[in-house]
């Protein structure tokens, strides 16, 4: 990691320093050096480094192993209601992750790991120079902006680590020959840096305003994300506190208080590309086609897509999982199933197959089927969400896939307030979130152990392929069971709860071994 990050700061530096115009170029005194003193000048390169520091969300710079097909992989493949597509098998390095046989070699940890390192890199250079910034080049309200979204985004990388990898090292400033070379951090100290720059971050920050960029976070995302931390840490056996329930409930009351969010009524219409940054978009990446003035698109859709729809085959979904959505029965408000369910997957079914609506693709589940395998594959259950309307001859894309959906806001909450005794409000928000999204009547249980175990159910018809799955389980202390039940004789909890450190650091930093 140490060449890696001394060359990812001077390739910071050196964009950023190409982007003076040649008047400036011109008055430099050392035209052959590069210092961030030549680059820090005002709001325009504040707003760039701020940019270089989104870029890196979601492993988003190395398209392949990172976005397209590591995160996709690591965060879906773990989950015990996936499946590899059929397509998978031709690639023995998403089988082992599957399998849980993978090593700490393996090109996706390392990816996921050095990306998130980037960006953290990125965001504490924000932090560090817009701080230093005077009044002249920058007005106070765009700086404490700037460096509160750097803040959250540090946040962010250092969450997203301490999910994947059982221990990470805190990077909370520029890097330096002395602090390149760092030792693991243990998990709780891990914790109270995450929690104390959502906190920061929220301080700084304000709701969005009409006109203002979009994919920003915001004072709402910063809040969301404290209550998620707060959430997942009291599920975490190592850093748990017995306030951790408390504190989220009282972050995820400020979301909802303040009157910014609310449900989006069409559910599969949060994740087809039609409908996005509404009004239940609480943190979204932001993908755009590709035109003469910008490249910014995905093919998250081809990876998820069956063959038979034009898409690669590389991800089924499990029978387990259709069982799961459909077991409460039709007592939807139109006779269906819980309608999430048909904006998370698509089976055999008579809605699939009713050629007057083509719920599915432009066609019927028969038409694809017979089609591309000539016979009905009955037993075959496909993921829908993140699937634009039409996969077929549909290239690179620009669908968002959101990272905070206030449903899941919700249904946090809901855990929260469940497990300080105010299990009557929880039904409430769950009763909420199935009335908008299920079009299902209230839920009859009533008991805290009950409600919890209706919690475990909503978030599968809620939040399927939205990875938190297999985040879920483990916080709840259920993988050992779920993966037992899903035949993935592989796993032990003790093994694969998390990655390891990647090889790739151990080989570069001597203070981890």
């Amino acid at each position: 990691m140490k060449t890696y990050y001394r060359t990812i700061s001077i390739l910071f530096v050196t964009l950023m320093f190409f982007s003076c115009n040649d008047e400036e170029f011109l008055d430099q005194e050392s035209p052959d050096q590069l210092t961030t003193s030549s680059y820090w000048r005002n709001l325009e390169d504040a707003e760039a480094g701020l940019t270089a520091a989104y870029s890196e969300l979601e492993a988003r710079s190395n398209f392949w192993d990172g976005w397209q097909e590591g995160r996709p992989v690591v965060e879906y493949f773990r989950s015990d209601y996936t499946l590899p597509g059929p397509d998978a098998s031709n690639y023995s390095h998403w089988m082992s992750i599957f399998n849980f046989n993978y090593t700490n070699g393996h090109t996706f940890l390392n990816v996921l790991w050095t990306t998130n390192y980037k960006g953290l890199n990125f965001a504490n250079q924000v932090i560090a120079n817009v701080e230093q910034m005077n009044s002249e080049q920058i007005a106070s309200a765009d700086k404490q902006r700037i460096i509160g979204e750097a803040t959250f985004l540090r946040g962010y990388y250092h969450f997203k680590l301490l999910n994947l990898f059982e221990q990470i090292i805190i990077r909370n400033e520029e890097i330096t020959p002395e602090t390149l070379d760092k030792a693991l951090s243990s998990r709780p100290e891990a914790w109270q840096v995450i929690l104390d720059d959502f906190q920061l971050a929220a301080d700084m920050l304000t709701e969005r305003s009409p006109g203002e960029a979009l994919g920003r976070a915001t004072k709402g995302t910063a809040l969301s994300f404290l209550g998620k931390a707060y959430l997942y840490k009291a599920g975490d056996t190592t850093a748990a506190e017995a306030s951790d329930f408390t504190n989220a409930a009282s972050s995820f009351k400020q979301v909802v208080e303040s009157g910014k969010y609310s449900l989006f009524q069409d559910f599969k219409g949060n994740f087809n590309g039609e409908n996005e940054n509404n009004v239940e978009s609480v943190f979204e990446l932001q993908f755009k086609s590709g035109d003469a003035n910008s490249w910014n698109a995905t093919r998250l859709h081809a990876f998820i897509g069956d063959w038979s729809i034009g898409g690669w085959g590389g991800i089924e979904a499990t029978e387990d999982l259709l069982t799961e959505m459909k077991k409460e029965g039709m007592i939807a408000a139109n006779g269906l199933y819980d309608n999430r369910l048909y904006g998370s997957l698509y089976f055999r079914d008579p809605f699939y197959n009713d050629t007057e609506t083509n719920e599915m693709q432009g066609g019927t589940w028969d038409t694809w089927m017979n089609g591309t395998y000539e016979d009905t594959y009955d037993n075959h259950v496909y993921f829908r969400k993140w699937l634009p309307n039409f996969v077929r001859d549909n290239s690179y894309v620009g669908v968002n896939v959101v990272l905070m959906r206030y449903a899941d806001v919700l249904l946090m909450y809901a855990e929260a307030l469940n497990e300080t005794d105010r299990t009557p409000q929880a039904i409430d928000l769950i009763n909420e979130v199935r009335d908008v999204h299920g079009m299902m009547p209230e839920i009859l249980v009533s008991s805290q152990s009950e409600v919890k175990t209706q919690i475990v159910h909503e978030r599968t018809m809620e939040l399927t392929l939205e990875s938190v799955r297999f985040f879920d389980l483990r916080r709840w202390g259920m993988l050992d069971q779920a993966m037992n039940a899903a035949g993935r004789t592989n796993f032990t909890s003790t093994e694969h709860s998390y990655l390891p450190v990647p090889l790739s650091e151990i080989q570069a930093n001597p203070k981890v071994d």
